[in-house]
């Protein structure tokens, strides 16, 4: 649990304060005012305010997760700001800068890496199962519409041609957004082939009955 007090002019300005020292939103900590101190008389003799910041669960989980990211980064030497959310129980950590591009990879697949590493870690340390997402620049939006489209393409090549369409080796992500966006074509149906970083993903037209 990481509790931080803080002081200022009024409690609101001590909890910004902390908020700032903790890079979290007021939605993660829990507020206690500990005193709301005093003005004093023509600016004299005035009191602090001070609070207590008690992070939550998900709040802990977002600052182990940011302080894994910021040491790995470190180790490979790239300069990024990271921000981040949770949303329906998934940490989320967006980097962006200048070095950024650098994370991704062919396909995505040292920002997979990355991914696989950080949660991995964050998990074992919390001792729970923490889902961790980390994105560059907004990549994985951009790559998911990108296969969604080649999906569809795909999809009518493969039903007008009558002949299966093999994609290259995809992680598991991309094959399973690529399985989602046909799941409910009637006129094709979707499988792998392969093992390991050789899987592939295969389109395959579905016979029309006579």
């Amino acid at each position: 649990m990481t509790v931080l007090e803080e002081e200022g002019r009024t409690p609101e300005e001590a909890v910004e304060a902390g908020l700032q020292k903790l890079a979290l939103g007021r939605e993660y900590v829990l507020v206690e005012v500990l005193d709301e101190g005093t003005k004093g008389f023509l600016g004299l003799g005035g009191r602090t305010a001070r609070v207590r910041l008690t992070v939550t669960p998900t709040g802990n989980q977002i600052l182990h997760g940011r302080r894994l990211l910021q040491d790995l980064l470190r180790l490979v030497g790239v300069s990024v700001e990271i921000s981040q959310h949770e949303v329906e129980g998934v940490l989320s950590f967006e980097l962006k800068g200048e070095d950024a591009g650098l994370l991704i990879g062919k396909q995505g697949q040292t920002l997979d890496s990355i991914n696989f590493l950080i949660s991995r870690i964050l998990s074992r340390q919390l001792g729970e199962r923490t889902p961790v997402q980390v994105d560059v620049e907004e990549y994985r939006g951009r790559r998911k519409r990108l296969l969604v489209q080649r999906a569809l393409k795909l999809a009518e090549q493969v039903k007008t041609s009558g002949e299966a369409a093999i994609l290259e080796p995809m992680s598991p992500l991309d094959r399973r957004t690529i399985h989602l966006t046909l799941q409910h074509d009637p006129g094709v149906r979707t499988s792998s082939d392969g093992q390991g970083s050789l899987r592939r993903l295969v389109i395959s037209p579905v016979p029309r009955r006579a």
